[in-house]
This record gives structure tokens, C-alpha cells and sequence, in this order.
């Protein structure tokens, strides 16, 4: 064989062995990267479920100010109609005969 043909062949041989290398460490990457995923969707979900949990006590909260509100507002409502419509009578000025 030529010297030329060995030093391809040599070349071919080294360059085949560093792209596996690059490609078994570009797989480990991967794999780490998508560990890492996984952990930081269950820190997210986590996070969603315990916003869930604080959101339920609020809205019921929420609803229950809302609801004394509209309740104080109705009994503010009936209380000046009441006023309004129970003019005290008005007084003679003369006097009353019979």
C-alpha cells in the first residue's frame, strides 16, 4: 500500500472514532437535558397545584364579599324605599270639629 492510502485510511479511522465519541456525548446531553426537563415540569406542576389550591379559598372568599355586598346594597335599597314611602303624616293646622 501506498503511504498516501495508509495515512486516508489512518485519517478515516480517527475522524469515524471522534464523530462516536461526539455522538455518544451529544446522547448523554440529551439525556441529561431531558432529566432536567422532566424535574423542572414537575417544580412547574407543582407550582400549578398549589396555586390551584390557593385559588379555590379566594374565589369562595370573593363570592362571599360579593354576595354580603350586593346583600348590604339590596337592605340599604329597601330601607330608604321604607323611608320614602312612610311619609309621617302631616299635621292639621286647624282643628277638628265632630
Amino acid at each position: 500500500m501506498d503511504f498516501l492510502q495508509v495515512a486516508l485510511i489512518f485519517l478515516i479511522l480517527l475522524l469515524s472514532i471522534f464523530l462516536s465519541i461526539t455522538g455518544i456525548q451529544v446522547f448523554f446531553i440529551l439525556r441529561d437535558l431531558k432529566k432536567a426537563l422532566d424535574r423542572f415540569n414537575a417544580i412547574l406542576q407543582t407550582g400549578e397545584n398549589i396555586a390551584e389550591d390557593i385559588e379555590k379559598p379566594v374565589a369562595v372568599a370573593s363570592n362571599l364579599v360579593t354576595g354580603a355586598g350586593a346583600s348590604v346594597a339590596a337592605g340599604a335599597v329597601n330601607v330608604i324605599r321604607k323611608m320614602i314611602k312612610s311619609k309621617p303624616k302631616p299635621k292639621r293646622f286647624y282643628k277638628k270639629v265632630l
